[in-house]
């Protein structure tokens, strides 16, 4: 019979933990980057910005918090605007070509559809903006222009006539500072182990962290599996 773990944690970076609903967007790595009234302070910013114009992107990397900054922006957004409209969108790589034409058709069909019971000034939130067809995502601009709705999306690169809102990058510090978050409950020796991972990595400022989290919810997982011991 394998020897049982001193003490086993659930491992942190599960989709649980690291879901963009589930994670407070850092402006700034440091103690003080998840504060409440920092983020209020950030987000207030980010309103006022929105306020001045219809098409405002979030646009960055693969994987530097597109998607999170959303999720922490919404509740705010949800309060000022009459109404708004928030759809996520993905495509999943593993598809054929066919399928993923088929998908992002059909991307663009439930934007347009849930663009058309907005009222006027409400606000339509589109997370991954690239994964609609050319031809759906210009007959959604045109439709939130005369309906004088305002559109906010997610984005790899910026896009003439749009505002760009928050340019999102990641940094050696940031992802510390983040894994830190992550794995303030853990033992000392899962701690250490991933610190020293991290100190391997070459980080930079389009690190996909996304994918870097998987990674090292591999390596926790592989410790288990080996019987490596994590005490409390």
């Amino acid at each position: 019979m394998k020897p049982s773990f001193e003490f086993q944690p659930t491992n942190p970076f599960s989709t649980s933990f690291v879901a963009p609903s589930q994670v407070v967007y850092r402006f700034s790595h440091g103690s003080n980057a998840t504060n409440p009234h920092n983020v209020d302070m950030q987000l207030e910013s980010l309103l006022a910005k929105l306020r001045t114009t219809r098409r405002a992107l979030i646009v960055g990397p693969h994987g530097t918090g597109k998607s999170t900054l959303l999720h922490t922006f919404l509740p705010k957004l949800q309060r000022s605007y009459p109404q708004v409209a928030f759809h996520q969108l993905s495509n999943d790589p593993s598809m054929g070509l066919r399928k993923r034409l088929a998908e992002r058709f059909r991307a663009g069909k439930r934007v347009r559809d849930g663009l058309a019971e907005l009222p006027q000034d409400g606000l339509l939130v589109v997370d991954g903006w690239e994964q609609m067809t050319h031809v759906s995502r210009l007959r959604v601009a045109r439709s939130a222009a005369n309906r004088k709705l305002t559109l906010l999306t997610t984005a790899h690169y910026r896009m003439p006539g749009w505002t760009v809102l928050h340019e999102t990058r990641s940094n050696p510090k940031l992802i510390r500072s983040l894994a830190d978050d992550l794995l303030s409950d853990s033992p000392y020796e899962l701690r250490k182990m991933i610190d020293g991972h991290l100190k391997d990595r070459r980080l930079t400022a389009a690190t996909n962290v996304r994918e870097l989290w998987f990674e090292m919810y591999d390596l926790v997982e592989d410790a288990h599996a080996h019987e490596v011991k994590f005490h409390g």
